[in-house]
């Protein structure tokens, strides 16, 4: 049968952007081919789209950032193309119908791929929500162009390769191996990923028999307990909350060093930051539960159903928070569950009175809007029209518009069909269209709680002198009452003095109570002579948070402790940024007369954690403690410069920022102009833009 080939008058009408391509152009699947040249930080791949063109279209765009495209094959024939570095574009050669695009390029990505670590430790990771898959696989910035993802991925022997869905086969071949891994349902581009490293692998099985896969690096796998440990709580309680059964057939969580966020909802495996893998002790400080959930959540919220706009971002990142805050309640209780919402509320209300765009439904709202404020649109609206009803909306919602794209609209719909008194209009004039938010309701709704009631009037009570409160609050203290509460009785004895609270510091002394102790180490500025020894035995608390505390303090009000100190907390490490560690460096380098023999080996020590060696969070704790020692150690100056190249921009910030501070110097503006010439060529062009733009 003749091929209907498009005519060729067709390139003369004018283009139309990618989102409008959508209507035209249905791409079905894309099968990818990925390798890498690690010492250029360089991907090589090819993809296959399979595509239907559905009505005449002049130009079909595909994003491709910053690619080489070197060859083009277009229903198996060689084609013209035009790569505008941007956008590859095809002008002729496909048909109405079906079609195949098969793209090979290569790409040093700029963004959305990242290379990690060193050596053995090398990890490779993608990030492609806000910065876009396109910038090392030919796909989609737009949304509503779901595709059906299949991935292969060629690496050096011994490393774990993931990406989206099922592994469907592992070949190797000398020492390389590759990886195949196969998609079921379609999704966005953004959802796209690639995970690399050395990782073990621990697994389980849901209620509905999916595959729970945990990652995490040889290292810490006695971390796996307090790292996972309600994963699979979440999955079953989220798979039955939502009513529509998970359907990506795997679900996986993959630690990876610096990563830009707390996490990413990749279709099928969630990406997050090492930060969250704990130890015994660091579980009492912070803890992987909340990520967890809100990421696992995306999986129906977000990678099932795909708002159609940023204006309806909320029903992702609204839903994610809310029904993670669901799996919390089921975790922890109703307790913990409304005192997460009253403090959103504290947070949207102070926003809502600053901010120029607080409305959930609106292009460039605030990312608090999207993801607490959205959260409490549905606490409201599940309170207006009741559980089952609202169960029963969501259910409709996700079976409906599943592997679609969706608006606000589209999903107060499906409430207004089952809920028949629900009075729309209202709902989204006080809640979704509105800049401020309804804190009378929000108030009365948070009253349902006797404990958020008793939280409040203990709040009425901070003006109250202490004399006329005291008994009150030690009654409070010692009760059975949330952490909270107990917190807040603390919080109170700011500024009163030893004498008048002493029996509430006895009493905090021999508690147990981790939350209730670290609150009064957090409140103390200086350590009551009678408290001293009792102070001490903070220093034993299973917290790194509170041991840090306790360790400064000590350190800084009693001098003559101080070598019994350093003694006593010299094996401390912490977290995965090694707070403690760098913390007991510092102070130790900071005290005359301590085992001077060892200084320069601490110091040693020390600046090495400046160096790329090491992830951003503790190179950044160790140049803040060498500017601690010494604010003009120009050992950190290299550290500064290489910074500036890193892709967290947290960490670039720290460097842009130490770098102007010390320009301003005669000294270090010498150093810096004569080191330019020396640096490697990203470090030489970031050091010298960033100099420009402050002679400007």
């Amino acid at each position: 049968m003749k091929k209907n080939i498009l005519p060729f008058f067709l390139l003369l009408l004018p283009g139309i952007s990618l989102a409008q391509q959508t209507a035209k152009v249905d791409f079905i699947t894309a099968d990818s081919d990925i390798r890498f040249d690690i010492s250029e930080r360089k991907v090589i791949g090819n993809v296959t789209y399979d595509f239907t063109v559905l009505t005449e279209i002049d130009t079909i765009r595909i994003d491709a950032k910053n690619m080489v495209i070197d060859k083009v094959l277009l229903n198996g024939k060689t084609v013209d193309f035009k790569n505008d570095k941007k956008q590859l574009k095809l002008y002729k050669g496909y048909v109405k119908g079906k079609n195949s695009l098969a793209v090979s390029y290569k790409t040093v990505p700029k963004q959305a791929l990242y290379f990690a670590g060193n050596g053995l430790d090398l990890q490779v990771w993608t990030q492609g929500q806000g910065k876009y898959t396109s910038h090392w696989l030919p796909s989609f910035d737009d949304e509503n162009e779901k595709v059906i993802f299949n991935t292969k991925v060629t690496f050096e022997n011994g490393y774990q390769v993931v990406s989206n869905g099922i592994l469907d086969k592992k070949v190797s071949s000398g020492t390389t191996t590759t990886w195949s891994y196969k998609m079921n349902h379609p999704m966005s581009s953004y959802l796209a990923m690639i995970a690399i490293g050395k990782y073990q692998v621990s697994t389980e099985k849901g209620a509905d028999n999916t595959t729970i896969e945990s990652y995490l690096r040889p290292v810490d796998t006695s971390k796996s307990e307090t790292t996972y440990k309600h994963t699979k709580k979440i999955f079953d309680f989220l798979s039955k909350e939502t009513g529509f059964n998970y359907p990506w057939k795997i679900y996986r969580n993959i630690p990876v060093e610096d990563f830009l966020y707390s996490g990413m909802e990749n279709t099928t495996s969630t990406i997050f930051n090492q930060d969250f893998v704990v130890d015994a002790i660091g579980v009492n400080d912070r803890d992987y539960v909340n990520v967890n959930a809100h990421e696992m959540a995306h999986q129906w919220f977000g990678n099932v159903v795909t708002a159609k706009t940023r204006a309806d971002h909320w029903l992702q990142e609204g839903f994610a928070t809310y029904y993670a805050l669901l799996a919390e309640q089921y975790l922890f209780g109703n307790d913990y569950f409304y005192w997460e919402l009253y403090e959103m509320a504290e947070k949207i209300q102070k926003e809502s009175t600053t901010a120029n765009n607080t409305m959930v439904v609106s292009e460039g709202a605030t990312t608090l809007t999207y993801y607490q404020k959205g959260a409490w649109m549905l606490f409201v609206l599940k309170s207006q029209i009741g559980d089952d009803n609202f169960n029963t909306a969501v259910k409709n919602y996700l079976e409906k518009y599943a592997y679609k794209n969706v608006t606000t609209a589209q999903f107060l719909e499906e409430v207004q069909t089952v809920a028949n008194g629900f009075n729309r209009e209202k709902f989204e004039k006080e809640w979704l269209y509105n800049n401020k938010f309804p804190i009378k309701e929000a108030l009365k709704l948070l009253s349902n709680s006797p404990f958020i009631t008793n939280y409040l009037e203990l709040i009425e009570k901070q003006n109250i002198p202490f004399s006329n409160k005291k008994d009150d609050l030690l009654t409070l203290l010692k009760g059975d009452h949330p952490e909270q509460i107990k917190k807040e009785v603390i919080y109170q004895l700011h500024k009163v003095p030893y004498a008048e609270a002493k029996e509430f510091y006895q009493w905090i002394a021999a508690s147990k109570d981790l939350k209730v102790r670290q609150a009064l180490v957090q409140i103390i500025q200086e350590i009551p002579a009678e408290f001293r020894e009792s102070y001490k035995g903070f220093l034993e608390d299973p917290s790194y948070v509170t041991r840090e505390i306790a360790l400064k303090n000590l350190w800084y009000q009693l001098p003559d402790y101080r070598q019994a100190l350093l003694d006593k907390t010299k094996t401390w490490v912490g977290f995965n940024d090694k707070n403690l560690r760098i913390t007991w460096l510092m102070l130790a380098l900071g005290t005359d007369n301590y085992n001077k023999e060892k200084k320069p080996h601490w110091y040693s020590e020390l600046s090495d954690y400046a160096t790329s060696k090491y992830n951003s969070n503790i190179r950044q704790n160790a140049i803040q403690a060498m500017w601690f020692l010494n604010p003009y150690d120009s050992n950190v100056l290299p550290q500064l410069v290489n910074a500036l190249v890193h892709h967290k921009w947290q960490f670039q910030k720290l460097g842009k920022d130490g770098i102007r501070n010390l320009y301003e110097r005669k000294e270090f503006k010498e150093y810096f102009d004569k080191l330019i010439p020396y640096l490697p060529d990203d470090e030489h062009e970031a050091l010298k833009a960033l100099l420009s733009d402050d002679k400007k």
